[in-house]
């Protein structure tokens, strides 16, 4: 493990790793998504429409560029249950590449039914306190 002046003194070239990861990741969301560059929400076209930036911006990042759109699509990419250790950790061998469960409440579906339990519990208190 590098100490944080190594860190600190390294080139940005020596990051680009962490590019390849968003990049891969992306590629892996895309497949999951409908596998077609023209339709998935994950092509680099509507990610880079996502997060009102140059289609290159999101390029350049993916070769390795380090930028705060590397940040934000770290970020990104936690809220839909990846790891962020295992992006950024040069040696991630032992890092899980995903947060199973962790990450449960940004989850779409999970999101929905959420609401749906929360109304339902709002709906049958209002027909409680009427029985009151």
């Amino acid at each position: 493990m590098k100490s944080i002046d190594e860190i600190m003194q390294a080139p940005t070239k020596d990051f680009a790793y962490i590019g390849e990861r968003l990049q891969g990741i992306r590629e892996e969301l895309l497949e999951r998504d409908t596998g077609n560059q023209v339709t998935s929400q994950f092509s680099r076209k509507k990610i880079a429409e996502r997060f009102h930036m140059n289609q290159m911006t999101l390029v350049n990042v993916e070769r390795g560029a380090i930028s705060l759109t590397t940040i934000k699509l770290v970020l990104y990419y936690y809220t839909l249950g990846y790891n962020p250790a295992w992006i950024l950790s040069e040696d991630n061998e032992f890092i899980p590449k995903t947060n199973i469960g962790e990450n449960v409440v940004y989850q779409t579906d999970v999101r929905e039914d959420f609401k749906e339990l929360e109304s339902a519990i709002v709906t049958a208190v209002l027909e409680f306190k009427k029985k009151i």
